[in-house]
């Protein structure tokens, strides 16, 4: 097998190098997984969840 010398971009700059635009992609990729996480972590919890998790309790509380 041959090694390949790893892809650059139309600067000519490698993978290792650092790009201008990577901080605002990063920004922009940040920003995204944030409101992701929001819209998420807003949502309620499944009833089918809520019935499984009082079925465990339920079934610690006649083992004490």
């Amino acid at each position: 097998m041959s090694k390949k010398a790893p892809p650059q971009d139309a600067s000519g700059a490698g993978y290792g190098k650092s790009r201008p635009a990577s901080a605002t992609h990063k920004a922009l990729i940040t920003r995204n997984l944030k409101l992701a996480y929001g819209q998420v972590a807003s949502e309620p919890v499944p009833k089918r969840l809520l019935d499984i998790l009082s079925t465990l309790d339920s079934a610690e509380d006649k083992k004490s």
